[in-house]
């Protein structure tokens, strides 16, 4: 059953090249990877319309004709999707930025193709319906400083940092793993520029310096970043071994 929530247009950040794949993409995006029978992007895609979406903008770079064409053959008719192509990649921040005329005055929520999890997206939205803050990000809390980036958060769940990769925190330092969902109103988005650029350095770490309140929603369950070999065969292998039912990938 459909959830509505206000807000109603979507984007799905699917330009990358996927190159740490390797021979995974060399003929193909990897938002077109599959788990279980389903592409990344069409699990985004469902998870999303679960919320009330009516609208998925979604850029292109790296064999966009392939993902046009998958979406033809296997429509969503009851969404308008949109497609913001970028013949030099973009990034996060140029991204987003290129592709602000189909949002107009409303706030979006961002979510990056090439991940699996099972958090309610209604949840999420829900939690940032009710701080109303310039921006939430999703968070898996982790101290994994070896294998990603680390966000930084106080008791109050509002974004205080970030930590670049082997930068060990702080014991007394609360963190996780930016889980690639996040919110962002008109404000958010105009911090970024129609050029190569992260949507963290070109946005997040300036509201940070201008003391915006930027909201962090913890999630404690399944998140995977298909963004190797080997997490792509270990979502897999979750699904195989039944630790991963693909119903509650779709919530």
């Amino acid at each position: 059953m459909t959830q509505e929530s206000g807000i109603k247009t979507a984007m799905i950040m699917a330009a990358g090249y996927g190159s740490r794949l390797r021979h995974l993409t060399r003929k193909k995006p990897k938002s077109l990877l599959r788990i279980d029978g389903y592409t990344l992007l069409d699990i985004q895609i469902h998870k999303l319309k679960k919320i009330g979406i009516k609208r998925i903008i979604i850029n292109l770079h790296y064999y966009g004709t392939i993902i046009k064409d998958h979406l033809k053959q296997n429509p969503h008719p009851d969404i308008e999707i949109i497609y913001s192509e970028e013949p030099e990649i973009q990034g996060t921040g140029g991204g987003i930025a290129k592709a602000k005329d189909y949002f107009q005055d409303e706030t979006i929520i961002v979510v990056n193709s090439d991940i699996i999890s099972d958090l309610s997206l209604q949840d999420f939205v829900s939690f940032y319906e009710n701080k109303k803050t310039i921006s939430a990000i999703t968070i898996c809390p982790s101290g994994n400083y070896h294998d990603y980036a680390l966000v930084r958060y106080n008791e109050e769940r509002e974004l205080i940092g970030f930590l670049l990769k082997d930068m060990e925190p702080d014991p007394r330092d609360l963190t996780g793993i930016f889980m690639g969902y996040y919110i962002l109103t008109p404000e958010a988005r105009s911090y970024l520029k129609m050029e190569f650029s992260s949507v963290i350095s070109d946005f997040f770490q300036i509201a940070l310096r201008e003391e915006k309140k930027v909201n962090i929603y913890l999630h404690h369950g399944t998140w995977v970043d298909i963004g190797t070999q080997e997490n792509y065969a270990f979502a897999n292998r979750l699904i195989s071994e039944g630790k991963i039912v693909l119903n509650t990938l779709l919530r």
